[in-house]
């Protein structure tokens, strides 16, 4: 074995990821556990690849091993931390990430503790640590955004989207967002009355402003045509756009809607519990446990999960 062969096949393997050339990171990958493959280096070099390739069942697997095989390692430590993020196993991932940086503190370490924080609601501590992150790194703006928004500190958020594009004018999340946040501060009648105008010379209403719009038509009493201005979007909604409006009709008991828009997607959100939820609750109470079974079945094989929560859904429907 040598350790110069080792030393050169770990280099290609971290230049492959950061590049994102995962066939060729697979090859190299390979390789190097025929050379060296029990050492500490080689598992966290396999857990990255198995995240970046969002192979997560592995990851899970491997993630939980070497925690266990190598407690004192801070950078298989913080891919767990990662992974559970991903995961949307918050509690996890602040556990895992603390950890990280109680063996080796790092800012980057710091920044991806803000960002699960800020999930979990905790936004003061979260705040300490972006902050500091943002002084190193631009990406770190979109995340304090984030943050404000949550905390519907509405001016804080335009201001680090703002800043964000001062480095990146032409980034297209940050200039949707800053739209968003603008439509955010407007109170619910100017809104509906400036996308009824754009609407009047034949404009579409963007991506970034239909939930704001859909959710002011909510909070207004415009109940009825805002279950038809989702319906008309219901087929050309991506991803994330579907979870944003399903959130938004569910808040608003249009439980029809928000099990079609929970439904849309699904299958790339089988690990978020609290959504899996309210997709259920939704359905029970529209009355469309029997699409969510459906659903669930055809799944199963990516989620085992799902099939607890299909027998628990199987039995409330004997129940209606």
């Amino acid at each position: 074995m040598s350790r110069a062969l080792i030393d050169t096949l770990r280099n290609n393997l971290r230049l492959a990821l950061t590049r994102g050339e995962l066939s060729e990171a697979e090859n190299i990958l390979s390789r190097l556990k025929k050379e060296d493959p029990l050492s500490k280096e080689t598992r966290g070099l396999e857990l990255e690849f198995y995240l970046n390739s969002n192979r997560m069942s592995e990851a899970q697997s491997l993630a939980d091993q070497l925690c266990v095989l190598f407690p004192d390692s801070s950078r298989i430590l913080f891919l767990a931390g990662k992974l559970a993020y991903r995961q949307k196993r918050y509690e996890s991932a602040v556990m895992r990430l603390r950890e990280s940086n109680r063996v080796y503190p790092s800012r980057q370490t710091e920044y991806w503790l803000g960002k699960t924080l800020t999930q979990l609601g905790d936004f003061d501590e979260a705040e300490s640590l972006l902050i500091p992150a943002s002084e190193q790194m631009d990406h770190a703006l979109l995340d304090l955004a984030w943050l404000y928004d949550r905390k519907n500190d509405l001016q804080a958020a335009l201001s680090a989207y703002q800043q964000y594009l001062k480095h990146h004018p032409e980034n297209h999340f940050a200039v949707e967002q800053s739209v968003r946040i603008k439509a955010k501060m407007l109170d619910p009648e100017t809104l509906i009355e400036e996308m009824d105008a754009l609407t009047g010379m034949g404009e579409e209403t963007s991506d970034a402003l239909f939930p704001e719009f859909v959710q002011r038509l909510f909070e207004t009493g415009q109940t009825p045509r805002a279950r038809e201005e989702v319906t008309g979007r219901l087929e050309k909604t991506d991803a994330r756009m579907s979870v944003r409006l399903a959130w938004i009709c569910y808040k608003a008991q249009a439980y029809d809607l928000a099990c079609s828009l929970f439904l849309k997607h699904v299958d790339v959100n089988l690990t978020n519990f609290k959504l899996l939820n309210a997709l259920e609750t939704a359905a029970t109470k529209a009355s469309r446990i029997p699409q969510v079974l459906s659903a669930y079945r055809n799944l199963a094989s990516q989620a085992p999960q799902l099939h607890g929560r299909s027998r628990t859904l199987a039995r409330k429907l004997k129940k209606q």
